[in-house]
């Protein structure tokens, strides 16, 4: 989240004693775009390396949430993953060796139905789970509904500013929460369903063996399909499992805290060991490297701004004396305001003036946040 830090206490006097009150046309104070880092995940802060007055690149690591849940999450799904490979490669080789042998007896037979009546308990079982799983769904979807309800009311009062900036994240947080955990159950009833299918087909198969037994070549084709079948079932298992393991992947990423913007941390709202949900403000960062003076102008003085116009800009040298910096008018206000207390303008019998802000050229970096400074229009601008 993005806004620009606006500082209205401005110079109340000249900045230095050695020159006259008319050597400016305007006075303001500097200011820096500010970004609210916020966490993507849930979970404790086990490292938050950030400290008021650090100085921060783009893409830096400074902290990261607890993902020892979701690690052992990701251990059981990959563990399930394997075992349901290994079952594809045993039906793959009893498929071969179904061709190699062409032989059918009685035994088969029996071993075929009792397969059938075991894929058949296996298939009403895996339903009985759908259904549970089903039901969870449903209350994770009337959980959702509910939270995004309240984060439209929220984003009403936002908007009427009757609501803060972290009661929004905090429901944003809370409806993205509900959205993975949603994802997850779909995933899950997928894999179930799956899992039901694959039983049904197990069974269909059985049965077919139990009924070609008159036919010893084609009843031995048959057979050898049956575990290919089987095994192209286990390939939707596969998939669902994968699908929870992407997930899951994504959701570790976002367990680091990485800081977007390169520049100096202004202030942190979150400590190591807090518990944090997606949303959740941690700090907030400016960046240095664009700061603008916002200074501001009386109507009279409106007739002499224009976009990109060049102004010189003067700052305090530390000395006693003043910096004087190349400055563009890179925005003015269209609309004017009453002057507020603290502002000084050239005339200052003028009860409205014009906001507008000057891009400042630092290279040394002398300028900071909240520092006074006086814009001075240059005679040759047109």
């Amino acid at each position: 989240m993005t806004r620009t830090f606006l500082s209205l206490a401005l110079l109340a006097a000249p900045l230095a004693g050695c020159r006259s009150a008319d050597d400016a046309d305007a006075y303001g104070t500097f200011q820096a775009t500010e970004t609210t880092v916020s966490a993507q995940a849930e979970g404790r802060l086990l490292a938050f390396d950030v400290h008021e007055g650090d100085a921060l690149t783009a893409g830096q690591a400074v902290g990261v949430v607890d993902t020892t849940q979701l690690v052992a999450q990701r251990d059981a799904l990959v563990a399930q993953r394997r075992q349901i490979l290994g079952q594809k490669r045993a039906l793959l080789a009893q498929a071969r060796a179904t061709l190699a042998g062409r032989g059918v007896s009685t035994a088969g037979e029996a071993v075929a139905v009792a397969g059938r009546q075991a894929a058949l308990a296996q298939g009403a079982a895996t339903l009985a789970t759908v259904a549970e799983a089903d039901a969870a769904l449903r209350a994770l979807d009337a959980q959702l509904a509910t939270a995004r309800e309240e984060l439209a009311r929220t984003e009403r009062l936002y908007a009427a500013r009757a609501a803060t900036d972290r009661e929004r994240n905090e429901r944003q947080g809370q409806v993205a929460a509900l959205e993975a955990q949603r994802d997850q159950a779909r995933a899950r009833v997928a894999s179930i369903r799956a899992q039901a299918s694959a039983a049904d087909a197990q069974a269909a198969v059985q049965t077919a063996q139990g009924g070609v037994q008159s036919a010893q070549s084609t009843s031995q084709t048959a057979q050898a399909g049956v575990p290919e079948a089987q095994a192209a079932a286990l390939d939707d298992q596969v998939a669902g499992i994968d699908a929870q393991i992407a997930g899951i992947d994504a959701r570790l990423a976002n367990a680091t805290v990485r800081n977007p913007v390169a520049g100096t941390v202004l202030t942190t709202v979150a400590e190591p060991g807090e518990v944090v949900a997606p949303g959740s403000p941690l700090y907030t960062v400016g960046a240095l490297g664009a700061l603008k003076l916002r200074a501001y102008a009386t109507g009279n003085q409106l007739a002499r701004l224009r976009l990109g116009q060049r102004v010189e800009v003067r700052v305090d040298d530390g000395a006693g004396g003043l910096r004087t910096l190349p400055g563009e008018v890179v925005f003015v206000a269209a609309n004017a305001q009453f002057t507020p207390t603290p502002i000084q303008t050239k005339d200052e019998r003028a009860t409205l003036v014009y906001a507008f802000d000057v891009k400042v050229n630092d290279p040394q970096g002398t300028v900071k946040i909240g520092m006074p400074g006086e814009v001075r229009f240059l005679q040759d601008t047109p």
